[in-house]
């Protein structure tokens, strides 16, 4: 067995992947989505398992980034569970040290931003699979693989140097907002101005890419899933560009990697799709998990792409929500000259993805 359910997390992610025996599967957790998905969502899902097996336990949770809807829920996640009914076995998380590639041993009043401090305080470990240093790409050699419970992860982005660029913003990051960098965003810009609605298909996915630039994003945690012959990237918001790069190293060396399932960076931006992305990683699904709050996500020059030059004929976009940015993508027509099918989730329970 291995699902994916992409909560009801509002314009963010929240990942609850579940694997291994169905009547006692391990679990891990990937962001949290902005607060509100703690109390609506995430806490009722934990807690039910808390009521069924006595404990909930994660072999691993991973804050993809610092912004908002990948770890808004997160200060109350640590800060309210039970260590004695939650438990988690590692946490992936780049504080400030490790943009520097620093073991985050010694916390001063300048880095004691309040993930650190929760994670600090309650004693989970912490990048430990990385010796407690950054969950990144190595500057040189084969990408690292790190195995849970028997998935087997191999991490994708970020690079030191993208890590090196979002340094230089965080301390002004953290003054100006806590642990929520909404400073870090940079205004989407539509590559194609005007509705979806009529548009053409392969208009649309011949747009000039342009790639995103945000440092926050650039920052992400992504890497690729594999767990008895099933395959998933999980892409956080991680620049295209870092994610092909990372296929010429070992063990791929350049050769395309197919997937069952990608979870699409950042929700399906326009300047985080990128063609050679989507031909370095061929997929089966494409998940997509936000309402399209404060962005308008996905963008449909992004999802063109996907169908257009996706794994080919059968794919499938899989949306935890529906919305007014997705609704079209079902249209029949389309489905048939394009040849791929849509599910969508249900408001409130988001999507879950049963991977063959």
């Amino acid at each position: 067995m291995f699902t994916v359910h992409m909560l009801d997390a509002a314009h963010g992610d929240c990942l609850w992947i579940e694997y291994g025996d169905p009547a006692r599967p391990k679990r891990i957790l990937i962001d949290t989505g902005p607060a509100a998905t703690w109390t609506q969502h995430l806490y009722p899902k934990i807690q039910a398992v808390v009521d069924a097996e006595g404990e909930c336990v994660f072999e691993l949770f991973v804050v993809t980034h610092v912004d908002d809807d990948h770890i808004g829920g997160s200060l109350r996640f640590l800060d309210e569970i039970d260590p004695e009914t939650v438990r988690i076995k590692e946490i992936w998380f780049n504080g400030y040290f490790n943009l520097s590639d620093q073991v985050h041993s010694v916390l001063g009043p300048d880095q004691g931003e309040k993930l650190t401090e929760l994670i600090v305080r309650g004693g989970w470990p912490w990048n430990r699979k990385f010796n407690g240093r950054s969950v990144m790409v190595p500057r040189e050699g084969a990408l690292k693989t790190c195995t849970f419970a028997g998935m087997k992860l191999t991490v994708l982005s970020p690079t030191f140097e993208k890590m090196q660029a979002l340094k230089k913003t965080w301390e002004k990051v953290i003054r100006e907002q806590g642990l929520v960098p909404g400073s870090a965003y940079v205004g989407e810009e539509t590559v194609l101005p005007g509705g979806f609605l009529g548009a053409d298909v392969d208009l649309l996915a011949q747009a000039r890419f342009k790639e995103d630039t945000t440092v926050a994003n650039g920052s992400s945690i992504a890497f690729l899933a594999e767990f008895e012959g099933a395959r998933v990237l999980f892409g956080a918001d991680a620049h295209p560009t870092v994610l092909v790069d990372s296929l010429q190293r070992p063990p791929f060396n350049g050769e395309p990697q197919p997937v069952d399932a990608f979870k699409l960076p950042h929700h399906g931006s326009a300047k985080n799709v990128s063609v050679p992305m989507l031909e370095a990683f061929p997929a089966q699904r494409y998940l997509v998990s936000t309402t399209g709050a404060r962005f308008n996500h996905p963008d449909p020059e992004a999802i063109a792409r996907v169908v257009v030059n996706g794994s080919g004929h059968g794919l499938a976009l899989c949306f935890n929500c529906e919305s007014d940015f997705n609704r079209d993508w079902a249209k029949p027509a389309r489905q048939g000259e394009y040849h791929y099918s849509t599910e969508y989730g249900q408001p409130g329970e988001g999507l879950l993805v049963v991977l063959d």
